[in-house]
């Protein structure tokens, strides 16, 4: 046994001075004998995957995870494998499987907390990640990726000492600092966001990197913005945030052409770094199997479930990214009734779930469902996404209501609708054209990952708002719409209206909804931070000729929203100097 320890460590020892090879050699060795197979598993793994030859590194982890399941290391390499090669919900599935299996598995937690947390599911993620932290203790970096999936969730009173303790405890990591800059500019405190930032730059210095888009995103929101775009104009190789950045700041001093040039050229760059682009024929797809399973005839086959009473009730706020949904959000969470719940991934899960107990039938063979299906998928579908309102904090007392604001939700509405018939929807109208400029000049995955593209843009758009009206049109859904240059025109009156058709009297604060300390976590956080204003209103005209290819797209969501008549002294006043949103 003596000898055979000495060939693993040897292994180990030509591993670590470059000698594959002889490392593999050693390890095949070593292998034959039962009580080394799982160490020379490991370098046999290493040395795989220090060839390039994935496959068999992925296959030797698979191994040893069956050969040991009561050891880490295999899991947790396996899933930061399949991470790193995009496959993100297999490495997820391996994640769960380990924390269910070895619950007190911290780096599984963390690895699983990270991961929720990149694709937006941010209150799952910040529960593994708090988990995690149990274990550990406050271990630096967990404080500071709690940190910043709290601030993305807009909990900053919650992030800003847990940031605030990791920058303290890790004085060359760079990143905690700049969340903890951005938090503080989030939260409207310059001075201090500065005072930090400036921490960060000379920590940048030293280690050759710089917080330049940090430091413009800050003076954007001054009136030193000018000094903002000379820096980035003066940037070599604009990262695709960057160019959005510098694209909006051109927009604002007028320069319409550069700016769509930067507009056009960030979102190329950001789609090419995160390989993402719009499955165009799939989407088309899914929406007419939608359409198939939910024509009036067949949703009234399903038995809607009844209101659960002594909770708050979703409130479903529907329109396109950059419509103004998180406008109408704020002023309904700044009433004393209502609660803001953002971006909800419930109704994904509605339909995951309702493909589950279809046995797949669900959406794609709509006459595959049995009659007691047909009884019951309401009432599942409302207990799941009410536990998991609760899991958010949303069923505690003292509302009404809570918002559910996702844009996603127009292709969900009739499973949405199936589990609360008596929910209010919201349906947020705004000018297409005025949306596809706002759109074109910010990153979001919403969408399918429409946001890439004018021309993907423009057609789901159309899409989202043809199906919206089908909706409404076919399904008994009980909708108030809401036209954003209309509520930007007279506040208080379409403040009321609102209120009234939810069975709320209007409050004084709704009309400031712009000083509730609530943070919006979207790319229009700063916008609801600021009273009401007619800037962006009309701004398409500055890109008429750009928008011109993809107005063929949009002709009958312009039409139907009763835009191209559209007359009103807000429109014809003109745009003045355009707000950057």
């Amino acid at each position: 046994m003596a000898a055979d320890l000495q060939t693993i460590s040897a292994a180990r020892e030509a591993l670590s001075s470059g000698d594959v090879a002889r490392a593999e050699a050693l390890a095949l060795a070593a292998r034959t004998e039962p009580a080394l197979a799982l160490d020379a598993i490991e370098v046999l793994a290493l040395a795989a995957k220090a060839r390039g030859a994935g496959e068999r590194y992925e296959n030797l982890l698979r191994e040893a995870a069956v050969l040991a399941p009561e050891r880490t290391w295999p899991r947790n390499d396996l899933a930061e494998w399949l991470h790193e090669t995009g496959r993100l919900r297999d490495a997820e599935a391996v994640l769960r499987r380990t924390i269910a299996d070895q619950p007190g598995n911290p780096d599984a937690l963390m690895r699983l907390g990270n991961m929720l947390s990149e694709r937006e599911e941010l209150v799952e993620g910040a529960e593994h990640l708090e988990a995690a932290i149990r274990i550990v203790g406050p271990h630096p970096q967990l404080l500071a990726d709690l940190g910043r999936n709290l601030l993305r969730q807009g909990r900053l009173e919650e992030a800003g000492p847990l940031l605030a303790e990791a920058a303290h405890a890790m004085p060359d990591a760079l990143p905690p600092l700049t969340w903890l800059a951005e938090l503080e500019e989030q939260a409207g405190r310059f001075e201090r966001a500065c005072a930090v930032l400036s921490r960060a730059e000379a920590l940048a210095l030293r280690q050759g990197s710089d917080v330049t888009l940090q430091r413009v995103t800050l003076l954007s929101r001054t009136e030193e913005w000018p000094m903002g775009l000379a820096m980035l104009e003066a940037e070599t190789a604009p990262s695709g945030p960057a160019l959005l950045l510098r694209g909006r700041l051109r927009d604002r001093a007028g320069r319409k052409t550069e700016a769509w040039d930067d507009f056009t050229a960030g979102k190329d760059a950001l789609a090419r770094a995160a390989s993402r682009s719009y499955p165009a024929r799939a989407v088309g797809e899914l929406v007419r199997q939608w359409q198939d399973v939910f024509t009036a005839d067949r949703f009234a086959g399903f038995l809607p479930a009844e209101r659960r009473k002594g909770v708050p009730q979703p409130v479903f706020i529907l329109g396109f990214p950059r419509s103004g949904t998180s406008l109408i959000e704020q002023v309904l969470a700044s009433h004393s009734r209502v609660r803001a719940g953002g971006e909800l991934p419930f109704g994904r899960e509605l339909a995951e779930l309702a493909h589950a107990r279809t046995q797949g039938a669900f959406p794609r063979d709509p006459d595959g469902m049995s009659e007691a299906l047909l009884d019951t998928l309401g009432t599942h579908l409302r207990d799941h996404y009410l536990a998991r309102a609760e899991r958010y904090g949303l069923l505690e007392k003292g509302a009404d209501f809570f918002t559910d604001k996702l844009p996603l939700n127009a292709l969900y509405l009739p499973l949405l609708q199936l589990a609360f018939p008596q929910s209010p929807v919201i349906v947020v109208r705004r000018d297409p054209r005025d949306v596809m400029v706002s759109a074109m000049s910010h990153d979001f995955t919403h969408g399918f990952a429409c946001g890439y593209r004018l021309e993907d843009l423009a057609l789901h758009y159309a899409r989202m708002d043809a199906l919206t009206e089908h909706w409404l049109e076919e399904l008994p859904v009980p909708a108030h719409e809401l036209r954003y240059e209309r509520f930007v025109g007279d506040q208080e009156e379409e403040t009321a209206d609102l209120m009234a058709w939810l069975g709320l009297d209007a409050e004084p604060r709704q009309m400031a909804f712009h000083t509730l300390p609530r943070h919006a976590p979207t790319p229009g956080h700063a916008q609801v931070r600021e009273p009401l204003n007619r800037r962006s209103i009309g701004r398409w005209k500055g890109y008429a000729k750009e928008l011109a290819p993809v107005l063929p797209v949009l002709t009958e969501a312009i039409e139907r929203g009763g835009y191209a008549a559209f007359d009103s002294p807000i429109a014809s006043s003109g745009a003045q100097e355009p707000t950057i949103n």
